[in-house]
């Protein structure tokens, strides 16, 4: 049985997001899943990048999985289109308003973009997305920058200044009854642990794993912990699993 994911990567990211993760799932469970890469688009508003999405998809019950803003972005499509949603993975997001200091700082880059252009993501703001022990970690370090490359100012702009304002999709999330796998790593920067957790105690249909030794970039710092991750869900859901032996 062929298993499918689609995927939504973050902010200034692409499928390359993906690709580690994707390989390791590969190896630890050949020909069993197919990878469906979906991209967020130009929509002005976050409603019209959700109506885009949809136009990505089959019009079947899928498994959404999201990054960082992807993440938010899954979720509230869980919201929006909750019979297209068969299970949904959540990494290194919370179903929420932003905070008023991130929200604050956006301000101040779009402010600074608009004045002097857009030079490329810098290094700090790399270093700060990862764990330390990946700050030596050059080969994850040119992926983040070559999709920020490549990608561009225009994007970036278009990513702050649509997707800053948010609403808080947790109570409306926890109200939909179908299983949602969060993940997120213990030295994220961005995302509260202690407040996932409080909304993990919530939700009956939500589970919470916590990744140590990694920041926010979690399916390029722990591919390997990613994969293992996701096919120990499906393991346990015996309609979508692999078979035993394809797993071990």
């Amino acid at each position: 049985m062929i298993n499918h994911l689609y995927l939504l990567p973050g902010t200034m990211c692409d499928h390359r997001l993906w690709s580690a993760m994707s390989i390791e799932i590969e190896k630890l469970c050949p020909n069993h899943f197919e990878f469906h890469f979906l991209s967020i688009g130009k929509q002005p508003t976050i409603d019209g990048i959700l109506q885009d999405i949809k136009q990505q998809l089959p019009n079947e019950r899928i498994t959404l999985l999201g990054f960082s803003l992807g993440g938010y972005l899954a979720s509230a499509f869980s919201v929006k289109y909750p019979d297209l949603v068969e299970q949904l993975f959540v990494i290194s997001n919370m179903p929420s308003a932003l905070p008023e200091k991130e929200i604050k700082e956006r301000s101040r880059t779009v402010a600074w973009i608009k004045e002097h252009g857009y030079k490329g993501i810098p290094q700090k703001r790399v270093l700060a997305l990862l764990d330390k022990s990946a700050h030596e970690n050059e080969k994850i370090i040119r992926l983040i920058k070559d999709m920020d490359i490549l990608l561009g100012q225009n994007t970036l702009m278009h990513q702050l200044m649509t997707t800053t304002k948010r609403e808080n999709l947790f109570a409306k999330l926890s109200l939909l009854p179908f299983n949602k796998y969060f993940c997120v790593g213990l030295n994220d920067n961005l995302v509260s642990v202690n407040s996932l957790r409080e909304l993990n105690e919530l939700d009956k249909y939500m589970q919470l794993s916590i990744f140590e030794n990694t920041g926010h970039m979690v399916p390029l710092e722990q591919p390997k912990k990613m994969a293992e991750w996701v096919i120990q869900i499906y393991r346990k859901n015996v309609q979508y699993c692999c078979n035993k032996t394809a797993c071990n």
